[in-house]
């Protein structure tokens, strides 16, 4: 394998396996990784930390040099989403409101992975405020489908998603609110977990729905994602909403049985008949190896996106009431009064969906629709008591990730309703706590990725992993690469 297929191809324990055998340096690796994002010009990323990064990979070579070579994730380029804080760096949720904030503190995670020796390339491009399911509602344009330049990567973490299958960096993290890591992993061919709600800290992530928020990797391979998982997981003071459990250890890749529900969305007359054709062929070879699988009457993402569009709003209308144009951000230049100044500062900071969700959500917590708000959360306690209830029965409940593959740019953006229904599957996860993960699982007849979500019960990824990794054992789509 020469470096360029090392580099594209191979699993984040085999590059630090060539870098500790000289067959690489890191500033090899970094200065290859930063030319291809030049070179594809997909608009994945935001700002590139060159210089930084290059250091960085220097002194990681020195240490390569004097056989000190310490960390989970040494020497491996990766890249966050611009959501996630990174002291002295710009932090902008890909918004005029937050164009000059530089952040003043760094994440959790991206302290976690450095300590484990990653070197960061640079923040990716993302929907506004992660409000978006298609990465169009981005000040700095869109990032364009590696498959398809014509389509969208999906969102709200294209940018972090396209940049994996594109070969970019070798991993990256998103923000996960209602699907928006697992859904552009599915739309863009790779792997991308939203773990357990707080087994990961949220210490430095810009808030949109708190309660629903989770950040994850998006990865090559659900190997990789698992290494990258072992990593940011863990108990974090800092997060009020982080869950002191036993930390997350790799699992080790032998195989057993499973006991595999798959939700009756798989009959959904709204589903692309080429993913369920590729669902139905790997659900087959699954069975094949003596695995129960039988289909169950899991019906709820038909009530998920209403109640998700409902809670995530409410929480987005307080969380964004920050951004007024006193303490930080964007302030419009010409106003008559303070209030004048509030309503400038907003209606010129925001984009047009970011101001539908707050104002949605505005109505929502009105006193008049306090029974409408209650309610939801009643639907989602029920969908958090069904999933409990599956996972008494069976170890892995499986649906689709999406309903179609990558759609054209322009196709559901001015059509909220077709765009929220992008979260109709994924969703679920996110009101009930469980972890989900998209891995690919094949390709439609015009060439776009499919994405399977394997769902399990809540702190139980080792499971999760070890089912993935052993799909991923059945066929080669995580290695498939885009044309360049």
């Amino acid at each position: 394998m020469n470096n360029k297929e090392l580099l594209l191809n191979a699993t984040i324990e085999e590059i630090i396996t060539a870098l500790k055998g000289g067959e690489i340096s890191v500033e090899e690796m970094v200065r290859f990784f930063i030319e291809r994002i030049k070179k594809n010009n997909l608009n994945t990323f935001v700002e590139i930390y060159e210089d930084e990064a290059i250091e960085r990979a220097r002194e990681a070579d020195r240490k390569l040099a004097t056989g000190n070579v310490h960390g989970t994730l040494f020497g491996i380029p990766f890249a966050l989403k611009d959501n996630i804080a990174v002291k002295g760096h710009k932090l902008t949720c890909a918004s005029r409101m937050l164009l000059d904030y530089t952040a003043t503190y760094d994440s959790t995670v991206y302290k976690r992975i450095e300590s484990e020796g990653g070197i960061l390339i640079g923040r990716t491009n993302m929907d506004e405020f992660a409000m978006g399911s298609s990465t169009e509602t981005s000040f700095y344009g869109n990032t364009l489908n590696p498959w398809d330049r014509s389509r969208v990567p999906g969102g709200s973490s294209g940018g972090s998603a396209a940049a994996v299958a594109a070969r970019e960096v070798v991993f990256a993290l998103g923000s996960d609110t209602g699907g928006s890591i697992r859904q552009p992993a599915a739309l863009c061919g790779v792997t991308g977990l939203k773990p357990t709600y707080g087994r990961v800290s949220r210490y430095g992530l810009v808030a949109f729905a708190s309660s629903l928020d989770q950040i994850g990797p998006i990865c090559r391979s659900a190997e990789d994602a698992e290494r990258v998982f072992t990593v940011i997981n863990g108990f974090d003071e800092r997060d009020t909403t982080s869950k002191e459990v036993e930390k997350y250890n790799l699992t080790d890749n032998t195989t057993r049985q499973f006991k595999v529900a798959v939700s009756n969305d798989l009959n959904d007359t709204h589903l692309n008949p080429d993913i369920k054709l590729n669902l139905l062929n790997l659900l087959n070879d699954i069975k094949a190896d003596g695995n129960i699988v039988e289909e169950i009457d899991f019906d709820f993402s038909k009530y998920s996106v209403p109640v998700y569009q409902i809670l995530s709003c409410s929480e987005a209308s307080s969380n964004l009431a920050r951004y007024d144009g006193i303490r930080y951000g964007y302030r419009a230049e010409k106003y008559d009064s303070l209030f004048d100044m509030y309503k400038k500062t907003r209606g010129e900071g925001f984009g047009e969906e970011v101001k539908r969700r707050i104002l949605f959500g505005t109505y929502i917590l009105m006193a008049k629709n306090s029974a409408l708000y209650a309610s939801s959360f009643k639907v989602a306690r029920l969908i958090r008591n069904k999933l409990k209830e599956t996972f008494t029965k069976y170890d892995i409940l499986i649906t689709p990730t999406t309903f179609n593959t990558a759609f054209k740019f322009g196709e559901k953006i001015d059509d909220p309703i077709q765009m929220h229904h992008s979260d109709a599957l994924t969703s679920v996860c996110n009101l009930s706590g469980n972890p989900g993960l998209s891995i690919p699982a094949g390709f439609s007849r015009d060439g776009l990725p499919v994405g399977l979500q394997i769902i399990t019960k809540r702190f139980d990824e080792k499971t999760m992993f070890r089912f993935a990794k052993y799909v991923q054992t059945k066929s080669d789509w995580h290695r498939a690469l885009p044309e360049e």
